[in-house]
């Protein structure tokens, strides 16, 4: 897994902390809008207090985007809800098929990202951010590492890359460096994919997120917040954004009130397939329209109320019923 495809995660740990932190240290160290007019004109105006931000991180040559990502933030019920998009998900720009994240190699690439995301979750963009990965170890040593159970035995070289990936399954201390090692790993050299590896990118996506929602736990502690006014200055020198100081302050109450180990996350509906000889994720329209107006609170691109959860003995007496995807 590329460093890349887990850095956009750290990202909202980031913004939780820069909340929290509030009032004149924050000011201190965020700049406000560094996006330009012309890519702030294409968002959403929030109608209500609940918000919907892209966050997107980049390949080295910033023409592929690796990580994207919906977060969904609600004041009116404290919750963070993530809908990860896999970077394989086929679109259609003009007559050709092109997967997602070469959208950012085209001109006008902002507006054709969030144009290709509203089309497929229905769902409105408010905030916009843009990530350059390179302090990606700085950070998480900042943060004093992080304790983790490597799930599998992961060994990986690549002479070429100076990469070398060598952890055994348990708990362990990871640093910056091995953070970094962790969540580039992809396979081992044998090239068995090991639990969900073996599924592909959604595998991947999976996996990042029970290593963020980790993170989190550990992370958003009393213990930490002294920490932020040095990770908010590192952390904006590789934030492209529109999430200003007075947007941070106005969701800083929001953020003191939630358990981290309440974040929900989801991956966009679908299945990898080959079309034409060319791998693709292939998102299915109805049971995503179902996931954004059941989970993230959207129809037909307006915020609405969800329907209420069905209680367990409801579930369980549920007749199955089958739709096209």
């Amino acid at each position: 897994m590329n460093i890349k495809k887990f850095l956009l995660a750290m990202l909202i740990t980031v913004f939780a902390l820069v909340t929290v932190a509030g009032g004149a240290t924050l000011a201190n160290f965020l700049y406000g809008d560094s996006l330009s007019s012309e890519i702030t004109r294409l968002l959403d105006k929030p109608v209500g207090k609940k918000i919907n931000i892209l966050l997107m991180g980049l390949d080295e040559d910033k023409t592929r985007a690796d990580t994207i990502m919906i977060v969904t933030v609600n004041p009116e019920d404290n919750t963070v809800k993530l809908l990860s998009i896999p970077r394989d998900t086929r679109v259609s720009v003009g007559n050709s098929s092109i997967k997602i994240n070469s959208t950012m190699g085209y001109k006008k690439r902002e507006e054709l990202m969030i144009q290709k995301l509203r089309e497929i979750t229905n769902m409105p963009i408010h905030y916009y951010a843009e990530v350059d990965f390179s302090g990606f170890k700085e950070i998480v040593d900042i943060l004093g590492g992080v304790d983790y159970n490597v799930p599998y035995s992961m060994n990986y070289d690549d002479p070429t890359q100076n990469l070398h990936i060598h952890f055994s399954p348990g708990m362990q201390h990871l640093d910056g460096q091995k953070a970094h090692d962790y969540v580039r790993f992809r396979q081992n050299n044998n090239h068995t994919a090991p639990g969900l590896y073996a599924l592909g990118d959604e595998g991947r996506i999976q996996a990042q997120q029970e290593f963020l929602k980790e993170f989190f736990r550990q992370k958003l502690q009393p213990q930490y917040i002294s920490k932020a006014p040095e990770l908010i200055k590192e952390i904006y020198k590789f934030v492209k954004t529109n999430f200003s100081v007075a947007d941070a302050i106005r969701y800083s109450g929001m953020l003191k009130k939630i358990d981290p180990s309440t974040f929900e996350t989801y991956v966009l509906p679908g299945e990898a397939r080959y079309v034409g000889g060319v791998s693709y994720f292939i998102h299915y329209p109805n049971s995503t329209q179902d996931l954004v107006y059941k989970k993230f609170g959207y129809l037909n691109g307006v915020s609405v109320t969800p329907p209420p959860e069905p209680s367990p003995s409801e579930s369980a007496t549920a007749t199955p019923t089958s739709s096209a995807n």
